[in-house]
Parts: structure tokens; sequence; C-alpha cells
């Protein structure tokens, strides 16, 4: 009687912060709220989810002929699959056991210890979720933007901008390269970022063998401007995103196309992109509206489909900026969730701070869905959520998710690229 052990830990957290967790993914994560609803997330099982994709007509309808002529050949609608990999995420924390004999005796002070462990891990996984689904499937942390020495280095998010996902205290990661299938350069690199270049470029950044920042590590000498770094073991386990989706390439790790079907065979299984991320140029309202026409002539939705319009912080600005200096009234909204929009012709044009800079993202929630085959929850099959590390004084908490974004009508979506910040 009175005494905290594991089992009811177990119920504790069970209880108290899986649902407060989910609600924090659904809600405070930007892109992760607008396409995480009922409505567009379907659970699946296996090990990868096939889609039926629509892609062609019947061409014998609507065929001419002359009195008596011929009839056309008959015709019949075309069909092709998507195949959406199935990917699994996990998040992980440990508590010892001292910490735990030290609170046993109060509930009250065993949820106060791990507090901070449990909350971190529900902040950390909806913010990599969210990134993911920034992503082309790469999930690239940084870029390498060029060198000094093996390890002393400039970094950036490949487009010029000093914008990247390594925290501020530095992290481990895996160089990939980019000019031969991202094989793997150097693994287990701890980046550390320090300074802003003063052009605006980068980081600059150093690069160790480990956390404690005492011995630099050499980069491979292979390594090249674009060169990508993302987290150990991660190359091709990560979600794909929309960088991946609402595009006209193949993403980078996918040499059998996004969902198994490649542009190059597939002319139809392409977004709507207006501009180029070599080109940049002034964000003005034709170059928005045309993406909305690309989208209702070359694909079965139209403007009213697009529910949203996404962009980083910077691009929002300039929208902002160019409302004003046209004389162009905008409204602002509060969206679900508590985010801010303002809105252009009625749809609300949304900020992330982790979307990829320079570009405009229009959005059709009815082509992209979660396919999962088990929501986020913690492992608790065996009956419990915390565990005894073998050959430790420690317990363990193990967080996962299982399933991928999909897309099942690419060229319902756009794209503006190369927008000048």
């Amino acid at each position: 009687m009175g005494q905290m052990d594991l089992t009811a830990a177990s119920n504790v957290l069970k209880v108290f912060y899986l649902p407060p967790m989910r609600e924090m993914l659904n809600q405070s994560t930007v892109l992760l709220s607008r396409i995480d609803r009922d409505d567009s997330t379907q659970d699946v099982s296996g090990t990868s989810f096939t889609v039926p994709i629509h892609m062609g007509r019947n061409e014998a309808a609507g065929v001419g002929r002359a009195e008596n002529g011929q009839l056309p050949t008959a015709g019949n609608q075309q069909y092709s699959k998507a195949i959406i990999p199935n990917k699994y995420l996990y998040g992980r924390i440990k508590v010892s056991g001292p910490v735990i004999a030290a609170t046993k005796n109060n509930a009250g002070a065993f949820i106060r210890a791990i507090e901070s462990e449990i909350k971190g891990c529900m902040r950390d996984t909806k913010k990599s979720v969210n990134r993911q689904m920034h992503s082309d499937g790469l999930d690239a942390l940084a870029y390498l933007y060029s060198s000094t020495s093996s390890s002393t280095i400039v970094i950036d998010d490949n487009m010029s901008n000093p914008f990247i996902h390594i925290p501020a205290t530095g992290c481990m990661t895996d160089l990939l390269d980019a000019s031969s299938s991202y094989v793997t350069l150097t693994a287990d690199a701890f980046i550390y970022p320090t300074t802003v270049v003063a052009a605006g470029t980068g980081y600059t950044a150093l690069v160790y063998t480990d956390a404690t920042k005492v011995t630099p590590k050499d980069l491979s000498a292979s390594r090249a401007d674009g060169d990508p770094f993302v987290l150990p073991g991660t190359k091709g386990y990560q979600m794909m995103g929309i960088a991946g989706i609402i595009s006209a390439s193949d993403p980078p790790l996918l040499a059998g196309g996004l969902h198994g079907l490649t542009v190059a065979d597939n002319t139809w299984w392409t977004a709507q992109t207006v501009g180029a991320d070599a080109t940049l140029a002034d964000l003005t309202f034709p170059l928005m509206q045309s993406v909305f026409s690309k989208i209702a002539i070359n694909s079965d939705y139209s403007e009213s489909d697009i529910k949203f319009l996404l962009c980083n912080y910077q691009v929002r600005d300039k929208y902002v900026e160019l409302c004003t200096n046209e004389r162009r009234m905008f409204n602002t909204m509060t969206l679900d969730g508590g985010f801010e929009a303002v809105d252009y012709n009625g749809k609300p044009l949304i900020p992330d701070p982790q979307c990829k800079r320079n570009r405009l993202y229009f959005v059709v929630p009815d082509t992209l869905k979660i396919f999962r085959s088990s929501d986020f929850d913690w492992m608790d099959r065996d009956g419990s959520t915390f565990k005894a590390v073998a050959g430790y004084d420690q317990y363990e908490a193990i967080l996962f998710h299982y399933g991928d974004l999909g897309c099942v009508a690419r060229n319902g979506n756009g794209v503006l690229l190369g927008i000048r910040e």
C-alpha cells in the first residue's frame, strides 16, 4: 500500500500523458494539423499501402461519325496504382532506478520527476513529424555549403538561406553524397553550428566525433557543396513530405519515383509548378493566380478545392508587403488550433516555421492522406509502459508511429517556386 511501483507509474503515464501528446501533435504543428484529420487519415494494415489512381479517360467518348459510319473502337477508363511504403518512427525516454526510488511514495512527485522527459518527447516528436512532412523523404537537417577544412564548414538549406534544422546545441548526423545515390560519406558526425555567416548564406559549423565537442572529426574527402546532413541511420526511413509530393520531379531517394511512379514514365504524375528554385523573382498576384489556374486546367480539381496556401514566415511577410504596396485589403483569420493566417481571395495563407523557404504551396487536402497502421502510442503490449533496461538500473518508455504521408492525386496541388524574400 502506498508504494509507487512501475505498474502504477505505467497507468499514470497512459491515463494522463498520452491524450495530451496526441492533442499537441494535432494542434501545435501547422502542416500536420491541416492534414492529420479524420477525413484525411486512413487506417490500414501491412508493410505498404496500395492505392488505385485514376489517370486516364475513355477516349471513345463524344466521337463523331458519318451516317452509317463505323463506330469508334471501344475505350475504357485508365488506372494505375500508387504503392505507399509504411514508415516506422520512434521516440524513447529513460528514467533511472534511483529517481523512481526517491519518489516511490508519492505519485505526484513521480509525475513531476518524469514530466520534463514525457513533455520533451511529445514536443520533439511533433517537431520531427512536422519537419518530415515538409521534406522530400530525405529529411535533410542542413546542406554542406562550403568548407575551409574537413571539420570547419558552412551549412545552409541548399537555397543560400541560413535556415537549418540542426539545433543550436548541435546533434549527431550522417553526411550523404548527393552526387552518388546518397550513399553515406561520413557517419556519426556531431555538427555544432556557431554563427550566421556575415553574408547571410548560412551558418559556420564545427564537426566533432561526439557531443563533447573535444575531438574534431574529418568529413569525407569526397564531400561537396549540396551534400545533405541527416539524422544517423535514417536514410530511406523517414516519412515523405510535401516537398517530394508537390513537385514536378521524383523525390531524391526514390529511383522508382514517388509511390512507385516515375515522372519519366508517367508524365501526368506531377504537381503544378510555377517558377524555379534557381531563379528568384518577386512575388506578384499574377504569379499566385497562375498556380490556381494550372490546377484548374490540368487536374480534376477546381480553385474551390484548394483549401489553404502554405509558406514560411518570410514569404508570408512578402505577401503582406505586396498587399500593402498594391493597396489591396486582406483579412486575418484564426484557424482551428489557434493558427493565425492572412487571406488570399478568401483562402488562408498560413505560415509554418518549418516550411522550406522561397516557395508557396497551394494545397488540396483531399489529395493527401496519412496512411497508418498504428497511430502514435506507447509500447505496452506486455501490460507495462515502462520496462527495465537489460543490464542497467534504468527504465524506458518507447513511443511509436507506423505510417506515411501519401498522395492520391499529385496533379491537384501546386507550388510557386523561386520567391525572392
